[in-house]
């Protein structure tokens, strides 16, 4: 059970490598149940669309993709009401004997709850951790409106944590916060990648490759605008420097690309949208370093991903980095504060990798995520808590 699959970077990364992965064991049959997450969804009952109010079923099926079924909410404008059970939802969960969630937040978990199968929830971070990474400006209405859908999402959430049978995070920090507050049944499991398929090039790291980042490129919390002033302020320092290639899902706000052009950037900084999957290793090895300046992550399966090809990373210190960046051997993690400094942080790291340790963290970049992110390690993590709370599940 997921969110926003074909919409959510991230979630859907861990879906799909998750999917791949149970199937290839041939000891599991999966199905991706996915719910709607926009309030203009055509296969809910919209309050704003009345004759979507007698539609039979929120279920819509894909006939490409067998696999997958695809759920609608009642009067999903209002957030709250995505997070809500549907009975014809429960009833076809109650077939299953286990359900996965992955979830960006573990309010996602809430529809499933009761259904009857062991519930496990994977999740990245916590709505307010979210929403408070990386504040938008907007008018008091929408700031309200928003606080309160936080707050009604928190109380969700608490529900959920409280209910779940297994919570499988993917970072110490929230793993920490979740022990702290009475969380007895949470599992540090951050997802993996493919190895085999993530590999580094047959020449080994290049260090006159261009600087690379792959994120959703329109999400505002990947601060895609620090990333273009410290490479700005890099340029100063070195104007020989490679171009910046910024890859990934959809395209950078307006203000992004407005900064690329009043730097002087255009030509150096390159846009690649909507990068096809299969591209992506090919993308990985042409580089030197890997950046990314996230207010916020959960893991960061791009780093990782980067790291399998053998790329030294730069990240700001989320979360996520933390937990998948050995900082000084596999790349350096830049302080999120002084925001005002982190621009110029980044550009300091970027030349120290391209000054002497580059090619040493390329290769313990490598190891690291042969060791720790593999899909035999990583699965194994996932699996062994199936077994476990099926074996209890049978026990009854």
């Amino acid at each position: 059970m997921t969110h926003g699959l074909h919409r959510n970077g991230g979630v859907g990364t861990v879906v799909n490598w998750l999917y791949e992965g149970l199937t290839a064991t041939g000891r599991y049959t999966v199905d991706v149940h996915d719910l709607a997450t926009s309030a203009r969804d055509t296969s809910s009952r919209r309050i704003l669309a009345p004759r979507s109010w007698s539609r039979a079923s929120l279920l819509t099926r894909s006939g490409a993709t067998p696999h997958e079924r695809y759920w609608g909410a009642n009067a999903v404008e209002l957030e709250f009401m995505r997070y809500r059970p549907r009975s014809e939802l429960a009833a076809a969960l109650s077939e299953y004997d286990c359900i996965q969630v992955v979830c960006g937040t573990p309010a996602w978990a809430a529809p499933v709850l009761g259904a009857g199968p062991p519930v496990v929830v994977q999740m990245a971070t916590l709505a307010r951790w979210e929403r408070g990474s990386h504040p938008r400006a907007q008018g008091w209405g929408s700031a309200a409106w928003r606080a309160g859908m936080t707050r009604l999402t928190s109380r969700i959430e608490r529900s959920v944590l409280r209910s779940a049978d297994a919570i499988l995070v993917e970072n110490q920090a929230i793993f920490d916060w979740l022990k702290t507050h009475d969380q007895s049944h949470v599992v540090l499991a951050p997802p993996g990648i493919d190895t085999y398929r993530f590999t580094p090039p047959s020449g080994g790291w290049r260090a006159d490759g261009y600087l690379l980042s792959v994120c959703r490129l329109g999400d505002p919390r990947k601060g895609l605008d620090r990333m273009v002033h410290a490479y700005a302020e890099a340029l100063r320092t070195r104007p020989g420097l490679p171009q910046l290639i910024m890859a990934g899902k959809g395209r950078p706000e307006p203000s992004v690309t407005a900064l690329i052009g009043r730097l002087g950037l255009d030509g150096r900084v390159v846009i690649r949208p909507d990068v096809p999957a299969e591209q992506l290793v090919e993308l990985y090895q042409g580089a030197s370093v890997f950046l990314q300046t996230s207010y916020e992550e959960g893991l960061g399966l791009s780093a990782v991903e980067a790291m399998a090809c053998g790329l030294p990373v730069v990240l700001t210190a989320t979360h996520g980095a933390r937990e998948c960046v050995a900082d000084g051997r596999t790349g350096w993690l830049v302080p999120l504060e002084p925001a005002g400094e982190v621009g110029r942080s980044v550009a300091a790291r970027l030349l120290d990798v391209l000054d002497g340790c580059g090619e040493s963290m390329a290769v313990a970049a490598r190891i690291r995520c042969e060791q720790l992110f593999s899909r035999q390690v990583a699965l194994r993590r996932f699996t062994d808590t199936y077994d476990r709370l099926m074996s209890r599940a049978g026990d009854r």
